[in-house]
């Protein structure tokens, strides 16, 4: 999919981050950033072909996207758009 690997990058970076102690405390405002800059840049969302995975020089594994959006949703989203 050429709409995704950005997001499997960033998913990646937010995985790292929001797994380590030191990243929660920011970890709302940083998926929230992270997001929003994206959607500013125009790169699209996942679109579940797993070719970004399959293709990825780094082995990066196509779960970290689902925690991104698990993470984006945790960030209070929905709370902010009310």
């Amino acid at each position: 999919c050429p709409n995704a690997s950005a997001m499997l990058f960033i998913g990646a970076k937010v995985s790292h981050l929001a797994l380590l102690p030191q990243g929660k405390p920011e970890a709302a405002r940083r998926v929230m950033a992270m997001v929003k800059e994206m959607d500013r840049l125009c790169f699209g969302n996942c679109t579940n072909e797993t070719e970004c995975e399959a293709d990825c020089p780094k082995e990066i594994s196509i779960t970290n996207i689902a925690r991104l959006n698990r993470e984006f949703l945790k960030s209070g989203f929905f709370s902010s758009t009310k």
